[in-house]
């Protein structure tokens, strides 16, 4: 798996770092976080979409406004959706 690394600037030298598993790219990034960041911030960080990515943890689906936790490990999926109009 790839790993690269992005930083956020974090407020008051304060932060976390968190590990995104993106997929179906199949690459992990570590991300340097605000201290009190969400889902959303770490999409941003990631420059994806949040209406087209679902952030889950341990196996769980969460929200993207769910505050995150220095040293975690999120699993980043891209939704993909369609099929035939009517």
């Amino acid at each position: 798996m790839q790993r690269e690394r992005l930083r956020q600037e974090p407020a008051l030298g304060e932060g976390m770092r968190v590990t995104a598993e993106i997929h179906p790219a199949r690459r992990e990034e570590v991300v340097e976080l605000g201290p009190s960041s969400t889902g959303l911030d770490l999409l941003r960080a990631l420059h994806l979409a949040p209406d087209a990515h679902v952030l889950v943890r341990r196996d769980v689906p969460i929200p993207a406004d769910e505050p995150l936790a220095d040293g975690e490990q999120i699993r980043v999926v891209a939704v993909v959706s369609g099929g035939l109009g009517a």
